[in-house]
C-alpha cells in the first residue's frame, strides 16, 4: 500500500486520478513561515515552493492543498516528455515551470517568463532549490510582439498572478499594488538556441494577442502543443484572434476538470462562459 509520505511520482501525475492525486497532495502539505512574507510549502508531494504570504489567490490555496490546477497539472504531465524544449510564459511563482522542469529531463529545457519584478526572486529560488537551474532559464520580462522597449505592469499584492501591462499614466495604490516598467520579450532567442520549440504554456491576463504576433513565427515552423487560455471578454475582436491562433493547428481541445482533453469548436468558446476562463489545449506536431 501507498504510503502518504512517499514522493507522488511523474508517472502517477500523469495517469492517477485527478482526486485521488489531490487527496496525496493534502496529506503531504507542510509549511513553514520564513518571515517578510515569504512561506516555504511542498507541492504536488514533490517540490519545495517559495511563495509570498500576501497572495490570497494562489498563495494561500497552495499553503492548503499544496497543488494548484489539478486538470491542467495532469494534462501538462501526459504531454511534456524529457529533452523536450518548453517555455512557460506568465510563470508567476514557478509551479508549472518546476513540473516542466522536471518532465523535460536534464536533456530538455524550460524558458520560465515572468515580468513582474516582485515575483521573479521567488521562482528563480524555487527553481534552484529543486536543482533545476541548468535546466531552466528565468526571463524577467514581459512576452509580447516585440523585443524591444518596455511597458508598466500593474499587480495588487493580494493577486500577483493577474499582474496586466497597463497604459503609462496610469496611477495604483501603492498601498495594495505596484507599477513596474519590464522589458518586452519574444520567443525568437530560444528558437535560434534550440532550434525549436515545443511545448507553450501561455497564462498573460489579456496580453495573448501580443504575445501569439510574436509567437507566429516559431508556430508556423514547430507547430509546439500550446496551452493558451482564453477569455473571449479580454480582446477587442475575440473571433479573429481564434481564428488567428486555429491557422496553425488542425483542431483544438479543452482542458477538462479531469485532466482529459475534449474536442471544442469556436463557436462554443465565444458563446459559452463568456467573462470565464477557457484552458485550450493545441495539439501540435511530436519533435523528431
Amino acid at each position: 500500500m501507498r504510503d502518504r509520505f512517499d514522493i507522488i511520482s511523474l508517472q502517477e501525475l500523469a495517469t492517477s486520478d485527478r482526486f485521488v492525486l489531490e487527496r496525496q497532495c493534502r496529506a503531504q502539505t507542510q509549511a513553514v513561515y520564513l518571515g517578510d512574507h515569504t512561506a516555504l510549502c511542498r507541492i504536488l508531494g514533490r517540490y519545495k515552493f517559495y511563495v509570498d504570504t500576501r497572495d490570497q489567490g494562489f498563495g494561500s490555496n497552495i499553503l492548503l492543498d499544496g497543488f494548484w490546477e489539478m486538470w491542467l497539472t495532469i494534462a501538462i504531465s501526459r504531454r511534456l516528455k524529457p529533452g523536450m524544449i518548453a517555455i512557460d510564459v506568465g510563470a508567476n511563482f514557478g509551479y508549472y515551470s518546476l513540473l516542466m522542469a522536471d518532465l523535460v529531463g536534464p536533456e530538455g529545457r524550460v524558458v520560465a517568463v515572468e515580468p513582474n519584478p516582485h515575483v521573479a526572486p521567488k521562482l528563480r529560488a524555487s527553481v534552484a532549490l529543486n536543482g533545476f537551474s541548468e535546466r531552466t532559464r528565468i526571463i524577467e520580462a514581459a512576452a509580447g510582439a516585440a523585443d524591444e522597449g518596455s511597458v508598466h505592469l500593474y499587480a495588487t499584492l493580494s493577486e500577483p498572478k493577474n499582474a496586466t501591462v497597463v497604459r503609462d499614466d496610469f496611477i495604483a495604490d501603492r498601498q495594495i499594488a505596484t507599477i513596474s516598467n519590464v522589458p518586452l520579450w519574444t520567443a525568437e532567442a530560444v528558437e535560434r538556441e534550440f532550434g525549436r520549440v515545443d511545448f507553450l504554456k501561455i497564462d498573460a491576463e489579456g496580453a495573448e494577442e501580443d504575445i501569439i504576433m510574436g509567437l507566429r513565427p516559431i508556430l508556423a515552423k514547430h507547430s509546439p502543443d500550446l496551452v493558451l487560455e482564453f477569455n473571449a471578454a479580454r480582446y477587442k475582436d475575440a473571433a479573429r484572434f481564434l481564428t488567428e491562433v486555429n491557422s496553425f493547428y488542425p483542431s483544438m481541445s479543452y482542458v477538462e476538470h479531469s485532466g482529459d482533453l475534449a474536442p471544442i469548436g469556436p463557436e462554443s468558446i465565444l458563446t459559452q462562459h463568456v467573462g470565464e476562463d477557457w484552458l485550450l489545449f493545441f495539439r501540435g506536431n511530436p519533435p523528431d
